[in-house]
């Protein structure tokens, strides 16, 4: 299922949630363009558009694999302006 987002009004994202032995995998099929490059640990992007997600915390279910993409979105908009992907956990509804 790919699901399309726009995020602050001015970036557009379609994820594509792919369930797979009992977890979700995210992919980011559309997002801003990548201006620095860096490597998936400072951008949590691989170069498959896979959505790096820390072992031991993929998502189980449709909302919590909604609500990491809603964090990595958020993230990748900033990170494309500054450089800067930000760091720590928060809290999103779906």
């Amino acid at each position: 299922m790919i699901k399309r987002y726009r995020v602050h009004g001015r970036d557009d994202y379609a994820i594509e949630f792919v369930a797979s032995a009992g977890k979700f995998k995210l992919f980011a099929r559309e997002h801003p363009a990548d201006p620095y490059g860096k490597s998936v640990s400072e951008c949590h992007l691989y170069s498959s558009g896979e959505i790096c997600v820390a072992a031991g915390h993929e998502p189980v279910t449709l909302d919590r694999a909604k609500a990491i993409a809603v964090h990595w979105m958020e993230g990748w908009s900033q990170y494309v302006r500054t450089g800067e992907f930000p760091q720590g956990s928060r809290r999103v509804s779906v």
